[in-house]
């Protein structure tokens, strides 16, 4: 969660904005392939999976800088 003065940090970043939105879909991207499992090959998930963890991981280290 958030706290006023990080909102507000954000909010004249651009830059975190964007990042913060990237995360938030790539969550949900994760949470909707997570969904998807069983109908999917397990190569197929697997790499899937890694490469949103890798995107993620990105984004996160980015907002922390």
């Amino acid at each position: 969660m958030l706290h006023t003065g990080s909102a507000i940090a954000l909010a004249k970043n651009p830059e975190k904005l964007a990042l913060l939105k990237k995360k938030e879909e790539l969550e949900q991207q994760i949470d909707e392939l997570k969904y998807r499992k069983a109908s999917l090959a397990v190569q197929e998930y697997r790499q899937q999976l890694a490469k949103y963890l890798v995107d993620l991981a990105k984004t996160q280290e980015a907002l922390d800088k």
